[in-house]
């Protein structure tokens, strides 16, 4: 029974025995054999780093290919962390102390606890050269170049950044390059970097930008990124495929070789739809305005701050915008090596006019008087005005019918009397009176013609809503209703004396006042669509894409590119304009600037442009403020002539349309009309538009203005 029981157990024994080394070679041929190349995979990730090399934006050129942003080389001082590493932690403070007094004395502000701050940064990974000062003077890399051993792991090298040729022009509108942050990291589905102290992966957190049809684009943490204008509006186009050095690391991470190494792909060119020389135009006259103006009173008494303006002029038969100016500017160079958090205050302050700000579709003001032609156009809609029923008898002050006191009176500007006025004549001498009446009719046969006639034509006119430019931060103004009223007085019954619309609301809205407010890019884009008979073309700033050839010629030289995309003109809507009221609406417009009763005849005569300008002045008023100045128009308008430009000019808390807006936008169009603009200077030559300045300021000043709002 013994032997017996111990045959037993011993076979048992061997079985398991068998079991577990039969189970041990199995699972051996499954990792060796099987599942082998996954962990080869996984042993490569390990000992295998890629680290992406930023390689030179594309350039950001006008319409006739000069360059307005490009790149230029950067000496920048940078850590080399593998190396450091390897010093005893008082021999790396030691240095870092030693190169923080170096560059200081060199010229170059650098503070020891920036270093220690960079050195430690989780951002970067950890063969990544991490920057610490950078444009820093030929002398300080030589310097460096001669002390290698004095500082270990401290490099220097070159890199691109942006560069402006012609300085201080359009930086709202190309924009500004920064260093990308979490948001815009987890934006394009990467993950933002793990706060010091926690877990964090060896490789650092990596997004895309992609287009159908080109390469992938990846970000790291540190890259740059357009932040705003064309640089973040074409970013995927502008942004070059980064380079890849692939690096073998040790289990501690430190470096054993360089595996390969794949240059960046330099990223391609945006072609604006800006002039630059119609642009510095624009910029300078625009500038000189606003500080002839400021500071000056009104007749009330009240102070002509002047605190911003805008320019913008469109090509009407493709929706190109020809020039976008935004006053005050400021120069793009300054935020090339990133921005101190009291310059971003300064750049965003009100007091000195947010100069960051892109007014020309960031601003919203009341259109005044330049609103007009969207009431003569709901009148004609609803037959409230037509052939034969459109003469009215303007005394110089409207009283609402059935309505007693002061408050029941709305009157023209300084209550003139312009008699016997048809719909041609109210647009040439401005009567209020004939639009207050058309807004009390409207109201009065609401059941007939509905709440808001008014409101739908400024809508079907592209007002109250963006006009899609490519472009970020775009406003899409305000067209009032008595619905939006209620919805808004309901949603806050503090800010409101009540929800309802009264007739005088709507009397107000007629004339562009009250709560009706538009972009000076939608101003221009309507009288574009105007000129255009109804047709609406979205306004465009870009005009295409191109790959450079040859990068040792001008990117803008024929031949020397190949488009990559091309930007087509993009009909967005067509508004009727029966015939009978487009002849009348035309022939007021034109008489606004070429009748001796015109609102901006005198402005004209003293900057005539080569054809006639067919347009509105406006004077929007403000409660406890100088009235803003406003004018939109376009020409040529003569029979059968194809509109070349269509223009506004906003000027805020500036006085009269008629006397300044209206002199501004005819001294921008009189030498481009004529084939005579100045030429752009570059930033190198800028002493030699000294004189373009002077007649600038000069002529601002002595201008000719209406003598009425307008």
């Amino acid at each position: 029974m013994d032997t017996d029981s111990t045959q037993v157990r011993l076979s048992a024994l061997g079985i398991v025995a068998l079991s577990l080394f039969l189970a041990l070679f199995v699972r051996l041929w499954f990792l060796q054999g099987i599942d082998r190349q996954r962990f080869e995979v996984e042993s490569a990730s390990n000992r295998l780093r890629v680290i992406n090399e930023e390689g030179p934006r594309g350039r950001i050129l006008d319409r006739n290919g000069k360059v307005l942003v490009d790149n230029r080389t950067s000496i920048v001082v940078a850590l080399d962390r593998e190396p450091i590493r390897k010093l005893t932690e008082e021999r790396r403070q030691a240095e870092f102390a030693d190169l923080a007094d170096t560059l200081t004395s060199l010229g170059v502000p650098t503070k020891l606890g920036t270093i220690q701050k960079r050195y430690d940064d989780k951002r970067y990974a950890p063969q990544e050269y991490v920057p610490i000062a950078e444009d820093v003077p030929e002398n300080v890399e030589l310097f460096l170049a001669e002390r290698a051993e004095r500082f270990p792991g401290v490099v220097v090298e070159r890199r691109t950044i942006r560069s402006y040729p012609y300085g201080q022009l359009a930086p709202q509108i190309v924009g500004y390059v920064g260093e990308i942050n979490e948001e815009e990291l987890v934006a394009r589905g990467g993950t933002p970097p793990a706060v010091p102290g926690t877990t964090s992966s060896t490789v650092p957190p990596t997004t895309v930008t992609t287009v159908p049809g080109l390469p992938a684009k990846p970000y790291q943490p540190g890259d740059s990124i357009g932040k705003v204008g064309v640089e973040r509006s074409h970013e995927e186009y502008l942004r070059a495929v980064p380079g890849k050095r692939t690096i073998e690391v040790n289990a501690r991470g430190d470096l054993i070789d360089v595996i390969k190494n794949t240059d960046p792909v330099a990223g391609d060119d945006v072609w604006l739809s800006i002039d630059i020389d119609l642009q510095a135009h624009a910029e300078r006259l625009l500038e000189a305005k606003v500080r002839s103006v400021r500071g000056g009173l009104t007749k009330e008494g009240y102070r002509k701050n002047a605190p911003q303006g805008s320019v913008v002029i469109i090509e009407p038969t493709t929706g190109q915008v020809l020039a976008m100016a935004s006053y005050p500017g400021y120069d793009p160079s300054i935020l090339v090596n990133g921005i101190s958090s009291d310059l971003w205050t300064q750049l965003n302050d009100p007091a000195s006019g947010r100069p960051l700000f892109n007014w020309a579709l960031q601003g919203a003001y009341a259109p005044g008087s330049t609103f007009k032609p969207v009431t003569a156009l709901a009148g004609w809609r609803t037959g409230a005005i037509g052939p034969g029923n459109e003469v009215v008898a303007d005394g110089g002050v409207f009283k609402l019918q059935g309505c007693k006191g002061k408050a029941c009176e709305f009157q023209n500007a300084g209550r003139t009397a312009h008699g016997s006025v048809d719909l041609a004549r109210s647009l040439t001498v401005s009567s209020d009176v004939y639009y207050y009446r058309l807004g009390e009719m409207f109201w009065i046969n609401r059941t007939n013609w509905g709440e808001t006639p008014i409101q739908d034509a400024a809508r079907d006119l592209g007002l109250g809503s963006r006009t899609g430019i490519a472009l970020p931060g775009e406003t899409a103004g305000r067209i009032p209703t008595p619905a939006n009223r209620k919805e808004a007085y309901q949603k806050n019954p503090d800010a409101f004396v009540t929800g309802d619309w009264f007739t005088g609301d709507n009397v107000i809205t007629a004339i562009g006042q009250g709560d009706v407010l538009v972009t000076p890019l939608q101003l221009a884009e309507l009288y574009a669509t105007l000129a255009n008979d109804g047709v609406r073309y979205r306004p465009q700033v870009v005009s295409k894409v191109t790959r450079v050839i040859d990068p040792t010629l001008p990117p803008g030289e024929p031949g020397n590119f190949e488009v990559i995309k091309q930007v087509e003109p993009d009909e967005v809507g067509r508004v009727d304009l029966p015939p009978d009221f487009y002849s009348r609406m035309v022939k007021g417009l034109i008489g606004v600037t070429q009748q001796g009763d015109g609102t901006a005849t005198k402005s004209w005569r003293a900057s005539p442009t080569a054809w006639p300008i067919a347009g509105k002045t406006g004077t929007s008023q403000v409660v406890g403020k100088a009235d803003s100045a406003l004018f939109a128009g376009w020409g040529p308008a003569q029979p059968d002539a194809v509109p070349q430009y269509a223009i506004s000019v906003v000027i805020p808390e500036a006085g009269f349309g008629g006397d300044v807006a209206a002199p501004l936008a005819f001294r921008v169009l009189a030498p481009a009309s004529k084939g005579q603009l100045p030429a752009a200077c570059p930033a190198a030559s800028r002493a030699l538009c000294d004189r373009e300045v002077a007649a600038a300021e000069a002529a601002s000043s002595r201008d000719v203005g209406s003598g009425g709002p307008g």
